[in-house]
């Protein structure tokens, strides 16, 4: 009889440990598909917050594309309009085990994420149409490029948000940032964990049975972007050099 824990099966047959028992339910393979499957994605091209500076394309194209390497969002700037890609999953997912394989660019003025938001922003239902930050957010991944190296992880919602002095997020350095890296969610009813390169960066456990502090209770859709200058991406200015930027995606996996 051959007997061995989920983690080192996980290692055995090159799949995450933080899969636990859970099955594949969803699969892009960007570096494998021939074009960005409307069924899968959408084009969010609406407006854009935080003072950014983009204005997002509404289908694939310059600012949209697939490569060997994966899925290619490419930040333009023509005469004085910056052009780039906000994708929006078309399903959502209530817990499971969320995977990425990203390269982040870098450069002053650049701020690539991958995130979610809960559904109810577009689709209220008989529940209600819910405003930001009361909705929840999980931030996946987000950096800079006025400083590559840090890596963050965050949750908001009505109680912890980046504009109270109490919120929840971790900033993790890397060596080399450039590079491909692995980010992985691994969400619960009662906890979510945040991962990268298979390792734990940072844990959150549910400190009160309330939407208020723990939103995580609806289904969430994924969003891949790259925006330009803002709030926090402009905060050393954007430098000019910086275009044609690159935000590369190889893939997108969940299991549940």
């Amino acid at each position: 009889m051959i007997f061995f824990s989920t983690l080192l099966a996980g290692v055995l047959f090159g799949q995450s440990p933080w899969v636990g028992g859970r099955h594949l339910v969803f699969s892009c393979d960007f570096t494998k598909t021939k074009q960005i499957s409307a069924k899968d994605w959408k084009f969010n091209d609406g407006p854009v917050y935080n003072h950014e500076l983009e204005k997002y394309a509404s289908g694939p194209g310059e600012n949209a594309f697939l490569t060997k390497e994966g899925l290619v969002i490419r930040a333009l700037k023509t005469g004085s309009t910056i052009t780039s890609t906000r994708l929006e999953s078309v399903n959502s997912w209530k817990y499971g085990y969320f995977e990425f394989e990203a390269q982040v660019p870098d450069g002053k003025g650049t701020w690539p994420a991958l995130w979610m938001l809960n559904d109810r922003l577009r689709n209220p239902g008989t529940q209600g149409k819910l405003d930001w930050p009361k909705c929840g957010e999980i931030d996946i991944m987000e950096n800079v490029g006025f400083d590559p190296k840090n890596f963050h992880f965050s949750l908001h919602s009505g109680k912890y948000n980046w504009m109270k002095p109490q919120q929840r997020t971790k900033v993790v350095s890397d060596g080399d940032p450039l590079a491909f890296h692995k980010f992985g969610l691994d969400w619960k009813p009662d906890s979510i964990v945040f991962t990268m390169d298979d390792k734990e960066m940072y844990r959150v456990t549910k400190d009160e049975d309330t939407f208020d502090s723990w939103p995580f209770r609806d289904p969430f859709y994924i969003i891949l972007n790259l925006a330009i200058g803002g709030d926090w991406g402009g905060q050393k200015g954007v430098d000019d050099k910086i275009f044609p930027s690159r935000f590369t995606i190889k893939y997108v996996k969940i299991y549940q």
